[in-house]
Order: C-alpha cells, then structure tokens, then sequence
C-alpha cells in the first residue's frame, strides 16, 4: 500500500497469484511490502474489533513490513538496517 495522509492509502498492490492490479510505480511514490507467511492456512478472518487478523485455522502466523522510495534509478529500502542498527536479538553476544 501507499504512504501518505491516510492509513493504508493507495495505491493498493495485491501480493497473491491472479490479481488484477495494473499500474506503474514512479520516482517520487513510496510504498510499503507486508508479507505475511502462516504456519497453515493464507485463508484469513477479522476479529469483531474490525483491526485484528488471524488465519482461519488459528495457527500461528507472521506479518512485517518494509519501506521503499521509488527513485530515478531503481528504489530505496527506507527500513533497511544500517551498519550503526543496533543488532538482533540472535545477532547478540
């Protein structure tokens, strides 16, 4: 989806086979990637508070998010670690 002035804004890319979204990204546009990799099912369901998502089959599942500027040459992860990040919990001694 977009970034902008409003949650979740366009554009609105569909991450699964068979869509039908068409259009192209240009320099200037940032928008962000939420894969969601699930232990079971991609079948999905919302929770009565309207914001919550679980598989229908409740098994444990995993959403994140990264960043990116499209730009004259190609795109910027803006959520990219940098050298200074501090590290992870498994990159820690």
């Amino acid at each position: 989806h977009g970034i902008g002035d409003l949650f979740h804004c366009a554009p609105s890319i569909p991450h699964y086979a068979g869509n039908k979204a068409r259009g192209v990204m240009k320099a200037g546009m940032t928008f962000t990637i939420e894969p969601m990799i699930n232990a079971g099912s991609w079948d999905s369901t919302i929770w009565p508070d309207g914001w919550t998502v679980v598989t229908v089959d409740g098994k444990r599942s995993a959403q994140f998010e990264h960043t990116l500027l499209c730009t004259e040459t190609g795109c910027e992860v803006l959520t990219a670690r940098t050298p200074t990040s501090p590290p992870l919990w498994w990159e820690q001694k």
